[in-house]
């Protein structure tokens, strides 16, 4: 079997900007379905627990449920159409996406897309980052929010940014035991952006709410130290850190472990662009907000007219850029459509979203990740899991078939697993740089093809309906 839709405006992603460009595009008067592929809105962000998990009274749980409340509500009053378990994989011709939505294959037909698909973790292959109990944050995050489960019973957060703090603060209330948090930046290496904070109050006061949580609960940062190794027999046991430098290289005679049977490693996010590459958007590499990015106007609208990109995927921001970005990419594309929208409100979304990155490039500097960490990467550390690429094959490559990491991909195989390089990519594109000694500009990004996502052979033979 399968089905079309058919909207004014598809929205790919029911995360902050999602659900932010879809309100203000219906409220505008266009008609909009968001297509979301998990079974319930919010993206990461606003993370909710399963249907299967009765709340009779959500004021009882803790606001990592309840943020999001306020938004979900009004989408929901609004009229918004949120086609979940929806997967977008394809796009064959202009203004059709191709997806799967709970086991049926079927087409959404649309005048205009707005993307906001959102980001990933970005992770840095170390020596024993394939054992079990190694995780990312956010997946340590998920099991929490989602299923009400610890990873592990003695947990250590590591990695760079300010999204480690949630992700304590989520754990421990969830009654977790966390060993240590390691954070490879030290507050002396902010003090000379102090004064960028000046009239972002509302998220430095969020940043102390969490700081004042760890405290309670007696742990401190350790700053400074970054993973060298994980160590185990068959998951992971202990976790080995160093002192760092300014430049992330590791301080002779610093070394220590700690026990665990659960390490959870990021250094930030990298803008999920798949889609906006297979709808044939233009992108530029920008390091300070997280890599490849599409090229996008004052109006969020990309090279390719019609299709327009909000949140994460047009640069790591966070979640008040991102609520900003799709209010002002809902406005435009409504507008484009010949809804009536005021130049007043379309200008103040601008200049909130324009603040809201301000903040969003200030974190990015802060904690941009150190280049010395990647010099830690040996020539026998597995870089790509799915295929079992390791990092010295990768150089191998580089060096034989030139700076392309289109080229070291199709050589060694790296990228091409289940997870189509989202975990292993980037990883990729900078080995592949500092082997040929170019920029990650010049090196260029992976190219995608459909499906973006693994998808049945039956859905596919469904459409031929």
């Amino acid at each position: 079997m399968s089905f079309t839709m058919e909207t004014d405006i598809a929205v790919v992603g029911a995360g902050p900007a999602g659900l932010s460009a879809a309100l203000a595009a219906t409220n505008a008067g266009a008609r909009v379905v968001v297509l979301d592929e998990y079974p319930e809105p919010g993206g990461q962000f606003y993370k909710q627990l399963p249907a299967e998990f009765s709340v009779p009274d959500r004021t009882k749980l803790d606001e990592d449920y309840t943020k999001g409340d306020a938004v979900l509500a009004a989408v929901k009053k609004a009229g918004v159409t949120i086609s979940n378990e929806t997967l977008v994989w394809g796009a064959f011709e202009a203004g059709v996406l191709s997806v799967t939505r709970r086991g049926e294959a079927g087409s959404v037909k649309v005048k205009k897309i707005i993307v906001a698909s959102g980001a990933y973790e970005r992770v840095i292959a170390f020596p024993g980052w394939d054992l079990p109990g190694v995780m990312t944050p956010g997946g340590a995050q998920t099991l929490v929010k989602n299923q009400q489960q610890l990873p592990g019973s003695r947990i250590v957060l590591a990695g760079s940014g300010p999204f480690l703090l949630p992700v304590a603060k989520t754990l421990l209330g969830a009654g977790a035991n966390i060993a240590a948090i390691y954070e490879a930046t030290r507050p002396r290496e902010w003090a000379r952006h102090a004064l960028r904070l000046w009239g972002h109050w509302d998220r430095i006061a969020e940043g102390l709410r969490y700081r004042r949580t760890l405290a309670d609960a007696g742990l401190s940062i350790q700053f400074g130290r970054i993973v060298v190794r994980a160590e185990g027999a068959d998951a992971v046991e202990r976790v080995v850190t160093m002192e760092c430098d300014a430049s992330g290289r590791t301080i002779a005679g610093t070394e220590q472990a700690e026990s665990c049977d659960t390490l959870c490693v990021g250094y930030g996010f990298i803008p999920q662009v798949q889609l906006t590459r297979l709808l044939e958007c233009e992108h530029r590499y920008d390091a300070l907000r997280g890599g490849w990015v599409p090229k996008y106007g004052g109006d969020m609208q990309t090279s390719v007219p019609g299709v327009y990109v909000a949140g994460e995927v047009a640069g790591i921001g966070g979640a008040y850029t991102a609520l900003t970005e799709g209010w002002v990419a809902g406005l435009s594309a409504a507008r484009e459509l010949g809804h009536k929208v005021r130049d007043t409100a379309l200008m103040s979304a601008q200049r909130d979203r324009a603040l809201r990155r301000q903040f969003g490039d200030l974190v990015n500097t802060v904690f941009a990740v150190k280049p010395g960490i990647f010099e830690l990467i040996a020539d026998d550390t597995l870089v790509c899991r799915c295929e079992e690429v390791s990092a010295g094959e990768i150089r191998a490559a580089a060096a034989a078939w030139g700076a392309r990491a289109g080229a070291v991909k199709g050589v060694t195989r790296c990228g091409m697993g289940y997870c189509q390089g989202r975990i292993c990519g980037s990883l990729l594109e900078e080995l592949t740089a500092r082997a040929a000694g170019c920029t990650r500009a010049e090196v260029g990004g992976l190219s995608v093809r459909p499906p973006l996502k693994p998808v049945r052979v039956g859905d596919l033979a469904d459409l031929a309906e």
